[in-house]
């Protein structure tokens, strides 16, 4: 048995043994896709809040699952679009308001609209997404979400309350056209097909991804909450 010690190995091959397995493992995580997991849901419903705080924050916890699911959220749900271009959301006015500071959120993060409907941003806006629905959508808890999880983005509260004060019915309308038709929310779609059993999110991820099984994989079935559209 030969024993190889780093302490005798040359810094520079060293370095050059670290990158080589760096890239090595990058190029592995690329031979295989993401799997997309889609969240179709509104603020202040209690369903949803179950779902984001509970199966999506336990899922996504885990760093092995997060860098193999390409997230996308959409904060609108069962919100209707009136004749003379207003918006009624399910759950008052409460919840219009903090679904367009959340889309106001994917949308600074790019500074493009399409990215609500694209979800580009979904994976950076996340705390802020999960630390809303943990505040159970309350909109008076928008600014401390973003100062207490957003620092760094490059964006500023200021911007997220311009947003939200000049274009919220842009937001909406993106957000409008990026939700799917749907029965109730969350609408949940892992890998293109709905996930009817929302407490089985980890496993369908696992279940979906084409590479090797992350250590993380677990099986969970149990049956989730919804808000019926109606």
């Amino acid at each position: 048995v030969h024993y190889i010690y780093l302490n005798r190995i040359p810094l520079n091959m060293l370095a050059f043994i670290v990158l080589i397995a760096v890239l090595c493992a990058i190029v592995r995580a690329q031979e295989y896709p993401l799997v997309p997991v889609e969240v179709y849901y509104e603020a202040l419903c209690p369903g949803c809040q179950s779902f984001i705080t509970g199966p999506l924050t336990s899922t996504l916890a885990h760093d092995d699952i997060f860098a193999i699911i390409d997230l996308k959220m959409v904060p609108y749900g069962n919100t209707k679009t009136n004749s003379d271009g207003t918006y009624t959301c399910q759950h008052g006015t409460n919840e219009c308001i903090s679904d367009v500071y959340e889309q106001c959120v994917l949308y600074k993060l790019s500074g493009n609209l399409t990215s609500i409907v694209t979800g580009e941003t979904s994976e950076a806006a996340w705390p802020y997404l999960q630390c809303m629905e943990f505040a159970e959508g309350d909109p008076s808890y928008a600014e401390s979400c973003f100062t207490d999880n957003m620092v760094g983005t490059g964006v500023e509260w200021s911007t997220i309350a311009s947003c939200y004060a000049d274009e919220g019915a842009d937001t909406q309308a993106s957000a409008a056209t990026a939700t799917p038709t749907h029965d109730y929310v969350p609408w949940v779609l892992v890998d293109g097909a709905l996930l009817e059993h929302t407490n089985a999110l980890l496993a369908s991820v696992c279940k979906a991804y084409s590479g090797p099984t992350p250590a993380s994989c677990k099986t969970l079935n149990t049956e989730g909450s919804v808000c019926l559209n109606l």
